[in-house]
């Protein structure tokens, strides 16, 4: 194994994003609001010129899913009367119906997963195990079926979030090298300052975590001769609290360290700058 115990870099990271994940949802956006009263009066149309209409002004809507599910059924003569069982079935589907039907669509759910501080590194409009994993991961947070998809119920969810205003970053290298921001407009900003920093301290690429909010983060490194040889450690974690994150990044550092009593809390930050009271 490597000195550089970057095993537990990782661990330490992926134990500790989920708790900054849990946001308010606001209140239905006007735009939105113009949308849903316009799928309301058409979606249960015999005419495929009118559904049309809506997918011409919303072609990536909350309900464009189903609009061409309705419309394929129209034109395929599967249509039915309003009150049918097959006139409602687009509606039954609503809430399991996948959303993710364009690129534009996943690239809006990547972009809205990472303003919203879940693990996005690639936000290119392609499916990909990491955008699954933070999917699920915010399906948990928010209580719903935890299925790696996005339903068109689901992304109505996800567009009404609220998004941070305040951001932090902390960037690190396993030898030690570390670099903090705080009171940033948004996580980009935070993280490219950061590591712009912590590489200029390190004189190579560094790792980084981002916090929003009052979210903190602490830095646990240890750094000890053991038989002759170097060892060190960067143990990183996010937690609510500063008091909560120095404790565990401390105690990741001194269960996996080859020197648990040479293990310290190197440098905090919370994206409001409380840190520093």
């Amino acid at each position: 194994m490597s000195r550089f115990t970057l095993s537990a870099i990782v661990l330490g990271l992926g134990l500790a994003i989920g708790s900054a994940l849990a946001l308010p949802v606001s209140a239905q956006a006007p735009s939105e609001a113009a949308e849903t009263a316009l799928w309301d009066s058409v979606k249960d149309s015999r005419d495929p010129a009118e559904i049309q209409t809506y997918l011409d002004k919303f072609p990536n809507g909350i309900f464009a899913p189903l609009a061409r599910i309705r419309l394929r059924n129209l034109k395929g003569g599967g249509s039915a009367a309003p009150g049918s069982s097959a006139g409602t079935q687009p509606q039954q589907q609503s809430t399991t119906a996948s959303a993710l039907t364009s690129e534009s669509i996943i690239r809006e759910v990547q972009d809205r997963l990472y303003n919203l501080n879940y693990q996005i590194a690639t936000r290119n409009g392609r499916m990909n195990d990491q955008t699954r994993e933070a999917i699920r991961q915010w399906q948990s947070n928010i209580k719903q079926p935890v299925t790696g998809d996005v339903s068109v119920a689901q992304l109505a969810t996800l567009r009404r979030a609220q998004l941070p205003t305040t951001w932090g970053a902390l960037a690190y290298y396993s030898k030690g090298a570390s670099a903090t921001v705080w009171n940033r407009p948004t996580r980009e900003i935070a993280e490219r300052e950061a590591l712009a920093a912590c590489r200029k301290n390190a004189g190579a690429p560094c790792q980084v975590l981002s916090v929003a909010n009052k979210i903190c983060g602490a830095l646990g490194f240890y750094n000890a001769v053991i038989s002759g040889r170097q060892h060190w450690g960067a143990y990183a974690s996010v937690r609510p609290t500063l008091g909560q994150a120095t404790d565990h990044a401390l105690s990741e550092c001194r269960k996996q360290s080859k020197q648990p009593n040479a293990c310290g809390v190197r440098v905090t930050v919370c994206a409001d700058g409380s840190h520093q009271r």
